[in-house]
């Protein structure tokens, strides 16, 4: 190598240095990795009746205390006749929902209009993890997958929640039964490290789906 070449490579390192440093980050310290999963509603002689309000305190529809309550807890949940309800407020200390179309959110909404996808999506604070960016998560790549292939550890912030705050990640699964599968497998550590825009998971942000170019409406009740 040169002097020259020498000389215009260390003039250049300065300028080089942050496009490198933003290329990837590692953000420093361990994260809590929770999970959530759609509601689903399996009524039995004995349950309680409730109400699921809409955002002007009407009734959405009547259903279980038990999935009235674990809709409030998972933000998404299935009603025994099929009908897909999601989180969207709160109203004089209340959860509040909207019923949205299967057919554009079969998994349910995240915020700013996302979709949901189970094994990909993630709750996030966007303090700490920017809403639509992808994120690696070294500690699930290999995670067993229900169509038999394995997880490249790459996944999408496209959700918030109440409790998710800090370092906190909340993903995103189709059931409780996918739940347990994984954590009988071990494959669900109490915590994660999280690496920011890294060129291996670029691809990931195909799973930041906005189904809609505007927020999502409610269905029409008939």
């Amino acid at each position: 190598m040169t002097p020259r070449l020498l000389v215009a490579l260390a003039a250049l390192a300065p300028s080089l240095a942050p496009a490198v440093a933003r290329a990837q980050t590692a953000v420093p310290g361990a994260f809590q990795l929770t999970r959530y999963w759609i509601a689903h509603e399996a009524p039995q002689p004995d349950d309680r009746a409730a109400r699921v309000l809409d955002p002007q305190g009407r009734t959405l529809t009547w259903c279980t205390s038990r999935f009235a309550d674990a809709l409030a807890m998972e933000g998404t949940g299935r009603s025994w006749d099929g009908r897909l309800f999601n989180w969207s407020s709160r109203r004089a200390g209340h959860s509040c929902f909207v019923e949205v179309d299967p057919t554009l959110y079969p998994f349910g909404i995240g915020v700013a209009g996302y979709a949901l996808v189970p094994y990909r999506s993630l709750a996030v604070d966007p303090r700490f993890v920017p809403l639509g960016s992808p994120v690696e998560l070294p500690e699930l790549i290999g995670m067993p997958l229900p169509d038999g292939s394995t997880h490249d550890g790459c996944f999408v912030a496209v959700d918030r929640g109440g409790a998710i705050n800090g370092h906190h990640l909340d993903l995103f699964l189709p059931s409780p039964a996918a739940h347990r599968e994984l954590q009988r497998m071990g494959w669900l550590p109490d915590s994660v490290h999280v690496v920011l825009d890294s060129p291996r998971c670029e691809h990931a942000r195909r799973f930041a789906i906005h189904p809609l170019p505007h927020e999502p409406r409610v269905v029409p009740r008939s």
